[in-house]
């Protein structure tokens, strides 16, 4: 028999270790693959939440500027109100018998209106 020839064992032998190498590499891989990833998905994670935070705050800031807005608003309808008021109260209180007739005639307007709708809902059916 031939010196550099190899036993069936030794083939097997051989053969078995190259698997193991294999499998080695291919756990390595995977595990450096698998860190990489971790590493990257933490990064990205990093930079996200500040943004969300950021994103947070300016939502609420535009939030508390559209309350003060809205709070300034309905202050100044108040004032405007209470300004139509006095000032109809006035004009009631100068001229008693006008007003009677305006309010009498925008009572007569409204319930002239109110007839005509129900008449043409009444008309539809």
């Amino acid at each position: 028999m031939n010196s550099t020839a190899k036993t069936p064992s030794q083939l097997a032998d051989e053969l078995r270790g190259a698997a193991q190498d294999a499998a080695d590499s291919t756990r390595n891989y995977a595990k450096n693959a698998v860190d990489a990833t971790g590493q990257k998905v933490r990064q990205l994670r990093g930079e996200v939440e500040p943004t969300v935070e950021q994103i947070a705050s300016r939502v609420q800031q535009a939030v508390q500027r559209g309350l003060e807005a809205a709070s300034k608003t309905t202050s100044r309808a108040q004032e405007r109100f209470g300004e139509a008021a006095t000032v109809t109260t006035r004009y009631i209180a100068d001229q008693p018998v006008r007003s009677v007739l305006i309010a009498a005639a925008a009572g007569a307007a409204i319930t002239a209106l109110i007839v005509l709708a129900s008449r043409r809902s009444s008309d539809d059916y």
